[in-house]
């Protein structure tokens, strides 16, 4: 019998941890990991640190400018990692709102 609760159990601990690994929040965490790794392979961070660096310092327009400079002038699959580390970040920031405003509610 022991052993039959001991299956039982595994399983159903294995069950858990497949659908926390299969999640909408943590499928939405490996596309911004993606989307992360897939920049830090295609751009030089420390080029375009250098250059905000130098650019910041002309103020909000030119910071505005060089961003859509970079964005405009990079290849589609940066921009395809940008857009999707963007939509994930927004849909996590979403998700974390709701999360924290139906918390308050339960307790007021």
């Amino acid at each position: 019998m022991k052993t039959i609760e001991q299956r039982v159990m595994t399983n159903v601990a294995v069950i858990y941890i497949v659908r926390k690994f299969t999640g909408f929040t943590a499928l939405k965490l490996y596309a911004l990991v993606v989307s992360a790794l897939g920049i830090a392979t295609f751009v030089s961070i420390s080029n375009v640190t250098a250059n905000f660096t130098t650019v910041a310092q002309g103020g909000v327009e030119s910071i505005v400018t060089f961003v859509i400079a970079a964005i405009l002038g990079t290849t589609i699959a940066v921009q395809i990692a940008l857009l999707l580390g963007a939509a994930a970040v927004f849909s996590l920031t979403l998700d974390a709102v709701k999360s924290l405003s139906s918390s308050s509610r339960t307790f007021a």
